[in-house]
């Protein structure tokens, strides 16, 4: 069960994803239409866009911050013409790198500071930096969880209420069921409690007898006018389990 990779932690993956609005207006900017998101794997069998495209597009996508640790300064270089370039402090990353057949697509591709990328040349570029970090996935590791709205009575402890912008729960009826999904510019109550990873992965393992859980990711949901990152599972449909 502990294989499973809802169970398994990894560091890209507690990197929010990016709200659907985001994708939408890139792709509108950019008149690219398979705009993605980066993936916590990588990607080896996506289509390359020529370096000069991607790059420019990956940085819009990530807001021009770093998906880390959130920087982004923006600062002008003199250059040897009367022109001054711009420069952002940002360096896109091959998260599979090129030398080991990894694609110049947008789900191999991510933004990071130059420290934070400096960074992943320690570990050999297998994964995103993490300073003096090193024991991330100790039992004592705390972050916050959506639970499923029909697992609420599995968790005792306290809970808190808050929105998740850009998703929405519509009923299919091809499936004859609800599902939460992607909706630009809408918003949803969820419910979130804070877990160690000892405490997730009991609460996870519980909700997996009544649902098809794939995995993991991590969104941005705001408690009030405080952002909050949070850990949300993930069906067979790669719908949230909210």
């Amino acid at each position: 069960m502990n294989n499973h990779p809802a169970l398994r932690e990894n560091l890209y993956k507690d990197i929010p994803k990016l709200p659907q609005s985001r994708i939408v207006n890139v792709s509108m900017s950019f008149g690219i239409s398979d705009v993605q998101d980066f993936d916590p794997d990588g990607d080896r069998a996506g289509k390359s866009i020529a370096w000069p495209n991607i790059s420019k597009a990956v940085l819009a996508r990530d807001d021009y911050r770093c998906r880390v640790c959130g920087n982004g300064s923006l600062s002008t270089v003199d250059g040897t013409s009367d022109y001054s370039k711009l420069h952002f402090g940002l360096e896109v990353h091959h998260i599979i790198p090129r030398k080991d057949g990894g694609s110049d697509s947008f789900r191999n591709l991510i933004s990071l500071c130059e420290e934070c990328h400096h960074k992943t040349f320690s570990g050999g570029y297998s994964g995103v930096p993490v300073g003096k970090e090193r024991d991330l996935f100790s039992f004592g590791k705390t972050f916050l969880f959506a639970l499923p709205a029909d697992s609420i009575d599995l968790y005792s402890g306290n809970i808190r209420n808050a929105t998740l912008e850009d998703y929405d729960r519509v009923f299919d009826s091809t499936q004859n069921r609800y599902r939460v999904v992607p909706i630009p510019n809408s918003r949803m109550k969820i419910s979130i409690a804070e877990l160690v990873v000892d405490d997730y992965r009991k609460l996870v393992s519980a909700i997996m007898r009544d649902h098809e859980v794939k995995d993991y990711i991590t969104v941005e949901t705001k408690a009030g006018n405080v952002s909050l990152k949070v850990r949300t599972l993930i069906d067979e449909n790669s719908d949230l389990l909210v």
